[in-house]
């Protein structure tokens, strides 16, 4: 399933260019070799035998990939891509991951500044760390064996230090509206300077969503920043950022709960200690009875699949879930209306915490004024 003969993938809003031919016959060269020898390395098929996942790397410039199956002893390498979505995705440009495996570029300050894109489970993907010495060793082998493939900053669309491209937003673009949200959010510290996350559907499509990228600074994102998948988890942009961490449980979310087109993750320190301590969330104003004793869920690693099925499942007939050490992840039919239910609901959280820090039972509304909001809580939503 080789790729030599691929054409180069092309960025949004950019005519394709190609790159020169030889540059891409030679890369495809090293990495064939490298497959190869991963496929046959003794320590990879050691490191296996208690393994089960398969990443996928993309070079989205020279139009080229490769994947990498560790599953129970078995070692599977080969050009192109693996016959089933891959839980660890990479998207980079040729000399990312030359010098990944060279020794002259750090992966995670490349993952940071937006060289390096990564999509799938969190957990899975450390697997790279792991094995990185030996995928080292193999690749300048290769490479050795091979030759110089010269010198990829040069490709188009590689040049050190460029900007990628970015995407154009018209003024009612709801990128625009992420970013408004987001602001708010980190002014009101529900949202830290890179914990939490906002998700929207991209208007008139049914999979795609717009989801705030991994690790960068909350207080300072722009609409051009935004990074576009679909529900399955994959990248619909070659070569943009990273989505965040989290993008399982947003299109889990979305995926199951129809009505709804945003969802706001948020580490709102009041609404997460009224999880922690297992303290119910009551009726203590109109606002607060819209939601009843909100579901929550126990502490799940983040970024993984199970604590996006976790809170999928809580959130079935709900819009707002509370999870255990971690905060509060709210669904809405807007952006505005899933922003305003986690100010009321970390609002609420705040008052009922202060009610038995000073001793008291927090007063909640009459059974029947509860019962009539609560009937309203969709209408809300």
């Amino acid at each position: 399933a080789g790729s030599e003969n691929a054409a180069p993938l092309q960025t949004a809003g950019t005519p394709a260019i190609a790159p020169p031919r030889a540059r891409v016959e030679k890369m495809s060269a090293i990495l064939e070799r490298f497959c190869a020898d991963m496929a046959s390395d003794s320590h990879l098929s050691t490191f296996s035998k208690d393994q089960d996942v398969t990443l996928h790397f993309t070079l989205h410039d020279l139009g080229l990939g490769f994947y990498l199956s560790l599953i129970h002893g078995q070692v599977t390498s080969e050009l192109g891509a693996p016959e089933r979505p891959a839980p660890v995705q990479l998207q980079m440009r040729a000399e990312i991951l030359d010098g990944m495996f060279t020794g002259t570029v750090d992966a995670m300050e490349c993952a940071m500044n937006g060289e390096l894109s990564f999509m799938g489970d969190a957990a899975k993907a450390m697997t790279l760390q792991h094995i990185s010495p030996a995928l080292e060793r193999i690749y300048q082998a290769a490479r050795a064996q091979v030759g110089d493939p010269g010198d990829l900053s040069a490709t188009p669309g590689s040049v050190a230090g460029t900007e990628q491209v970015a995407q154009v937003t018209e003024a009612h673009d709801v990128r625009h509206d992420m970013v408004t949200i987001v602001q708010e959010l980190y002014a009101s510290q529900v949202i830290t300077a890179t914990g939490g996350n906002i998700s929207a559907r991209v208007p008139g499509s049914d999979n795609e969503v717009w989801i705030t990228p991994s690790r960068l600074f909350k207080g300072d994102l722009s609409a051009q920043l935004m990074v576009k998948i679909n529900l399955d988890g994959q990248s619909v942009t070659p070569g943009a950022r990273s989505p965040s961490s989290e993008w399982c449980m947003h299109t889990c979310i979305l995926a199951r709960k129809a009505q709804a087109n945003a969802v706001i993750h948020a580490h709102a320190p009041n609404a997460t200690v009224l999880a922690n301590t297992g303290l119910p969330f009551l009726p203590i104003s109109t606002e607060a009875a819209f939601f009843g004793n909100i579901p929550r869920v126990p502490f799940l690693m983040p970024g993984t699949p199970e604590l996006a099925e976790a809170v999928a499942d809580a959130m079935s007939d709900e819009w707002a879930v509370l999870m255990i050490n971690h905060g509060l992840i709210v669904a809405g039919r807007t952006l505005r209306r899933a922003a305003d239910m986690v100010e009321i609901i970390e609002r609420s959280a705040e008052v009922i915490l202060g009610c038995y820090a000073v001793g008291r039972e927090p007063p909640v509304l009459p059974a029947d004024a509860v019962e009539h909001f609560r009937k309203m809580g969709d209408i809300v939503a």
